[in-house]
């Protein structure tokens, strides 16, 4: 007689009475034989075979030699598991049923199986809140996936699979080589083996609250702030073109080959941050601008720098090293700052629309009264006017006793000297002191020992007499000049304004002198 271990399923005693009392009856169940395998034995005492029987909610196959299965595939569709239950809502990573039997096949894919138990294949299936993706076999995608329509995605690792929602990742670009990545690597257009290829290896990448992953070339607003992407969907960085983004794909302006113009160029930051600059960076220029190897202060907004007019607006007909010089006056915040042309902010001595004014080492603009004001030869005093009309611009004339030119206070190298500004003529000391002295006797640079002048309106001079006899002051009367840069700016005896060299000045010079 068999012997039941467990599981016995007893007839009912309404199904015996049925089938009536003079009948031979077996009870149905589970079996375990000698080798510890499962069978099921149905009401005829026969070994069920190619079946499914269900047990205490779950079932169980039975396979064609009656022996109940374990870990193991059913029809390629279904999988029990070590215990013998088929698995349902629950993961499972095993080989596939077609490579179990191949050699060559040692890699495992996670599978899912579903309510019924059948395993989920050329779908994406939402599993405790998790969106995952099936290929037509059920093995779980992972890493970089593309829909039909060209749609990235990233998957998670390998033991993950969950796909990447309202998040950024720092990823290396999809492999166009490797079989799992290159319908990724499509459709992006990156071609991993392509030396001239503009995508970086790696990368920022945002994927959207549906999981797609941005690669469109412009900016995008991502909680609050903005970045730029480029066509392959990485986050660019610190100087990027903004007006064509797709170019500057090695994700920063960093190559002198990569063009862009200030107008177009915009900083989003360092890689580790990369959204749209707004406020004070002192941060190393853009290659592009061949500001590459300087460190300066620039003030972006919405990731443009303040800048100055590259055209005739802001030209100031200076050139520093041969090249236009260009200057803006710009407010923030209520301060005054000058910048270039590509958004360096200015300091010391600058002219701005033909007038001078002085930004101290911090940027802001002065006024008043600046000492050691440095200019290319030497260093000076000068006084910034202090009235809201004209705030800041460098002084011309007499202010308490002193002379000034655009600021600069006009001195004498030794004792005394004399300076025409406005077709005015003036004598001052090596202080910048103006003289009003009709009785004094002046040794005078460029005129002579023991000169005596009379003045008009208190500081002009009106004559001058030498050895007795009336000198020529005029003769000996000094340019007022300002070297900035390459060039020197000074005042001929006419009142016009000069933006020259120090040659031509040195020739308007003696001209006067020999005039």
């Amino acid at each position: 007689m068999r012997k039941q271990t467990k599981l016995v399923a007893v007839l009912s005693a309404a199904a015996l009475l049925a089938m009536g009392a003079s009948m031979t009856s077996f009870a149905a169940g589970w079996e375990k034989d000698d080798a510890g395998v499962w069978h099921y034995y149905d009401s005829d005492d026969e070994m069920v075979t190619g079946e499914w029987k269900k047990d205490g909610g779950k079932w169980f196959y039975l396979d064609d030699d009656g022996n109940m299965l374990t870990d193991s595939w059913v029809d390629d569709d279904y999988y029990v598991a070590e215990d013998g239950h088929m698995l349902t809502n629950e993961w499972k990573k095993t080989v596939s049923d077609d490579d179990q039997d191949d050699p060559d096949e040692d890699g495992e894919s996670w599978y899912y199986f579903g309510s019924k138990g059948k395993k989920t294949t050329s779908d994406d299936k939402k599993i405790n809140g998790k969106t995952y993706f099936f290929d037509e076999d059920g093995k779980m995608q992972y890493g970089w996936y593309a829909d039909s329509n060209n749609n990235v995605y990233y998957l998670g690792e390998e033991d993950d699979g969950a796909r990447t929602n309202s998040s950024w990742l720092w990823l290396a670009a999809p492999d166009s080589e490797d079989d799992d990545e290159k319908d990724a690597a499509d459709a992006v257009s990156h071609d991993s083996q392509d030396d001239d290829d503009p995508c970086d290896e790696e990368g920022w990448y945002w994927f959207g609250s549906d999981g797609k992953m941005y690669k469109d070339a412009k900016q995008k607003k991502i909680n609050g702030k903005y970045y730029y992407f480029n066509n392959h969907g990485q986050m660019l960085y610190e100087w990027i073109n903004g007006v064509k983004a797709n170019v500057a794909s090695n994700a920063k302006l960093d190559s002198d080959s990569i063009e862009a113009t200030a107008s177009e160029v915009r900083y989003m930051n360092v890689v580790e941050e990369g959204w749209r600059a707004d406020g004070w960076y002192q941060i190393d220029g853009a290659d592009a601008l061949k500001a590459g190897d300087d460190t300066d202060w620039y003030y972006f907004k919405d990731g443009k720098a303040k800048k100055a007019d590259d055209g005739e607006k802001n030209n100031t007909d200076l050139t520093d090293d041969g090249a236009k010089v260009y200057t803006k006056k710009i407010k923030i915040n209520g301060k005054n700052f000058c910048f270039n042309e590509i958004g360096q902010m200015q300091t010391g001595l600058q002219m701005i629309d033909k007038k001078f004014y002085y930004f101290d080492n911090d940027g802001y603009m002065k006024t008043g009264k600046i000492a050691n004001v440095e200019e290319e030869d030497d260093n000076y005093t000068y006084y910034f006017e202090t009235k809201n009309g004209k705030n800041g611009q460098g002084y011309t004339g007499e202010k308490s006793g002193y002379l000034y030119w655009n600021g600069k206070r006009l001195e004498a190298d030794d004792d005394y000297r004399i300076y025409v500004v406005g077709e005015k003529y003036y004598l001052v000391n090596n202080k910048g002191k103006l003289q009003k002295s009709t009785s004094k006797e002046y040794d005078v640079e460029n005129f002579g020992d023991d000169v005596k002048f009379t003045f008009r309106n208190t500081y002009e001079i009106a004559s001058s007499t030498k050895d007795g006899s009336e000198g020529t002051y005029k003769n000996a009367a000094t340019l007022p000049k300002i070297e900035l840069f390459d060039n020197a700016i000074y005042q001929d005896a006419l009142g016009v304004t000069h933006y020259e060299n120090t040659d031509a000045y040195e020739a308007a010079q003696n001209a006067v002198a020999n005039k």
